[in-house]
């Protein structure tokens, strides 16, 4: 079934299991996750410059009372709701959205839409479309679908032949989230002031390590075999330790995984700081049923003899674990466990350096000028005064924030000085200084729109800009209309309350790439 309706009139759906990880599921909660997350501002001028939605991209419905909740086209939807109504932008993100064109108002205000019977044929639509095919999910959304689903009474059974998907997979997808998700609100009850959604978080980790095998005692084992862990009818994560035991070596492993992030996909268990000592907590109730447990050792694991070990070492090992004395350190104060050194000995041979690499850039973290930016050199010095800040602002930590994220206004204020003056210093060392100066009216001053303006002109880009990743650069700047948000935020900051997540997009979005290859160009 067809109906005509207005985009404004749509509801986005807290159903859909890219929105329920949120805490919080209102239509702007919804909204502000896909204008963060899902270059939902980017469709948008897309949809604005085509004049409405590209044929074949109907948007799907399914009736709920008297009003539609979108199961197909979301990312659309708000797009032009966003469009017919500014007041439904996010804040942060009204510089993103372009003003709406005649063709668009015209053309949308009302469109048609396709209508579904019911929630299991929007299940499937979504699945197919999403789950295998045209755009996949984040790996906790998939998980967290199938687990809600599972919640409210649908059978894996059911899932499983309404996605296409293999029940063992569903099944180990409920698992893992409902595993994090105790995790991470475990986390939370004891850490009030950690605020982060579970949409932002990296879970595989967490989740590997809990998974992947690795040496102790001589042996290779797996982690549910020494943690004793198993699963319940409703595929709840339990451990046959100690419960006081069992939490404490989850919430280590979830700050090492999540909080400071220290640990990736390429590590195992014994990574951990301060867990060999819980580990050896654990061994010590049933230590020849673990033994008999664990995966034989492979044949190039040989003693310092040359000689490959008994059959029988793995048992020896696990059987002759140190003693540790008659206090239980289970009720004590959490951080005298999670600061002792892993220096028990283990049986482990060394695993070499460290695996990964340090994090992607989030903001201005990794700008370099050494060796570019020279102090006492008047041409350098304004840029070079604001780009420390910036940089220290991008690096030093306020709590568990970085400290532009617990003062973003501020850091706008900075970024725009910093953008101002890496142009200037570019026009000067292209000795275009003196011709942009006089294009300035007489008793004015120059201005950064005037600087932006005189570079676009096609007389001069080119000599300014002369490799083809800094035009790029410089027209992704001008097109997200950068400019006018940073002077909004310093005339009007009331108006935009700019965060850290629209800072980092700008960052992203060309800024830091302009910036550091201007600084790059310097001799």
């Amino acid at each position: 079934m067809t109906i005509t309706i207005s985009p404004l009139d749509l509801l986005l759906d807290d159903e859909n299991p890219r929105f329920v990880i949120l805490n919080k599921k209102e239509q702007a909660d919804i909204r502000k996750y896909l204008v963060t997350y899902e270059d939902t501002c980017q469709l948008a001028v897309a949809i604005n410059n085509y004049g409405g939605l590209l044929p074949g991209e109907r948007i799907v419905v399914l009736q709920k009372g008297s009003k539609y909740v979108v199961v197909e086209g979301n990312r659309r939807t708000c797009s032009l709701q966003m469009l017919l109504s500014r007041e439904l932008i996010p804040d942060g993100f009204t510089h993103k959205i372009p003003t709406t064109s005649d063709k668009v108002k015209e053309n949308c205000r009302f469109i048609e839409v396709d209508v579904l019977p019911n929630r299991e044929a929007a299940i499937e639509l979504m699945s197919k479309r999403h789950i295998e095919g045209v755009k996949q999910w984040r790996p906790i959304a998939k998980k967290q679908f199938f687990a809600s689903n599972y919640q409210i009474g649908r059978t894996v059974q059911n899932l499983a032949k309404i996605t296409g998907i293999k029940e063992s997979e569903i099944k180990s997808d409920i698992r893992d989230y409902k595993f994090f998700l105790h995790a991470y609100n475990k986390y939370r009850e004891g850490h009030p002031d950690f605020s982060r959604e579970i949409v932002d978080l990296k879970i595989d980790p967490f989740l590997r390590v809990f998974k992947a095998k690795f040496h102790f005692h001589g042996a290779l084992v797996k982690p549910s075999e020494i943690l004793k862990i198993s699963y319940d009818n409703e595929h709840n994560t339990i451990s046959q330790l100690d419960s006081a035991l069992f939490n404490q070596i989850v919430q280590l492993v979830f700050e090492e995984t999540i909080i400071t992030e220290r640990i990736n996909t390429r590590n195992v268990l014994t990574d951990i700081n301060g867990i060999i000592p819980l580990l050896e907590l654990a061994v010590q109730e049933e230590p020849n049923e673990i033994a008999n447990k664990v995966d034989p050792i492979p044949l190039d694991n040989i003693t310092d003899s040359g000689e490959k070990p008994d059959d029988d070492s793995a048992t020896r090992a696990i059987a002759t674990v140190v003693k540790r004395g008659a206090k239980d350190p289970i009720g004590e104060d959490a951080s005298s466990i999670k600061n002792c050194s892993d220096n028990v000995t283990s049986g482990s041979t060394p695993g070499g350096p460290p695996p990964g690499g340090p994090p992607p850039r989030a903001f201005f973290e990794t700008i370099s000028w050494e060796g570019k930016l020279k102090p006492g050199d008047p041409l350098h010095e304004g840029l070079l005064s604001a780009l420390h800040e910036l940089y220290k602002l991008s690096n030093i930590n306020c709590g568990r924030k970085k400290a532009y994220q617990m003062f973003p206004i501020a850091t706008g204020m900075i970024l725009r000085t910093v953008y101002e003056q890496a142009l200037k210093l570019r026009l000067n060392q292209v000795n275009l200084w003196g011709a942009y100066c006089a294009t300035v009216p007489r008793k004015s001053f120059p201005t950064l729109n005037g600087i932006e303006n005189f570079i676009k002109s096609s007389t001069y880009k080119t000599t300014v800009l002369p490799k083809r990743e800094m035009v790029d650069a410089f027209d992704r700047v001008i097109a997200a209309s950068h400019r006018d948000f940073l002077n909004a935020n310093i005339h009007r900051p009331e108006n935009i309350r700019v965060s850290s997540d629209t800072l980092e997009g700008i960052a992203c979005g060309g800024m830091f790439y302009l910036i550091q290859s201007i600084i790059d160009s310097l001799p």
